[in-house]
């Protein structure tokens, strides 16, 4: 129990980092300097106000200093980080693939919330995501070498790359042909643009896919790129009931679609009749 504990609240130390990076990378600051500071008044926080989880509840949701209300996010994103870090030493213990899936999982997190604020992330982090699952597999080779396996197929290495081109492959195909079938209607209908938008899916989607099929494999990317569009239904019926905007931030749910994957593949395999 106090392992568990002691996750969680590691896991809670890095969400509280993790809103730092939501808040700050869109805007091209520093994540590490200033410390950090109200939005609205720009005092520095005390490190007794920014304890995570504890202090949004000690302050009442509200800064010491100017009383402007903090946003449920930041205690929401640390819960969160917590729940997660104890998920996966349960399921990995102290381990290699603990260090690789927490990253996972806090890039999940990180690319959601901005791309809820800004309908778009920075193409770097998917970039870099891209770089740390290849330096996981390089080590995880090296480690495999060393018990004499020399098969090009049995190499993590490989995989991962293989998994990268196919994964990013596959997305960006189905892209190619939203963009043609959506530009042809507009052809059709004599217009510009649908909403101001013209693409099917952003860039950044297509390089997020590649970060799944990178960390986890391609077969799960498949299964996240047709699973995301189930749980996105849910917005769009809540948009059209309430006629709310239809731009719609479209990496949460592929995140949302790669946790249920990565917890349950199986069984989702097994819902829709593909037998192992």
């Amino acid at each position: 129990m106090l392992t568990k504990v002691f996750f969680f609240i590691l896991g809670t130390i890095f969400g509280s980092f993790l809103n730092v990076c939501i808040w700050r990378l869109p805007k091209e600051l520093s994540i590490i300097k200033p410390f950090s500071f109200c939005p609205k008044c720009k005092r520095t926080i005390n490190w007794y106000d920014n304890i995570p989880l504890l202090s949004f509840i000690l302050l009442k949701g509200r800064c010491r200093y100017c009383k402007e209300k903090i946003s449920f996010r930041y205690p929401f994103v640390e819960l969160l980080t917590g729940i997660f870090f104890v998920v996966l030493y349960l399921e990995f213990g102290i381990s290699f693939d603990f260090l690789k899936y927490a990253f996972f999982f806090m890039f999940l997190i990180v690319v959601s919330f901005i791309d809820i604020d800004y309908h778009a992330i920075p193409a770097y982090l998917c970039i870099f995501a891209i770089v740390i699952a290849l330096v996981f597999s390089f080590f995880k080779t090296v480690e495999l070498l060393k018990t004499g396996t020399f098969y090009l197929d049995a190499l993590p290495i490989f995989k991962t790359f293989k998994n990268l081109i196919f994964g990013l492959g596959f997305t960006y195909f189905f892209k190619l042909f939203g963009d043609i079938f959506i530009s042809i209607y507009l052809l059709i209908r004599k217009k510009d643009s649908i909403e101001g938008e013209r693409e099917s899916l952003g860039l950044g989607d297509v390089d997020f896919m590649g970060v799944v099929a990178s960390f986890l494999d391609l077969q799960s990317a498949i299964i996240v790129f047709f699973l995301a569009p189930f749980i996105a239904i849910t917005y769009v019926i809540f948009a059209i009931i309430f006629k709310r905007s239809h731009l719609l931030p479209y990496l949460p749910y592929l995140s949302l679609a790669a946790t249920f994957v990565f917890f349950w593949k199986e069984h989702i395999l097994r819902f829709i009749g593909f037998n192992f």
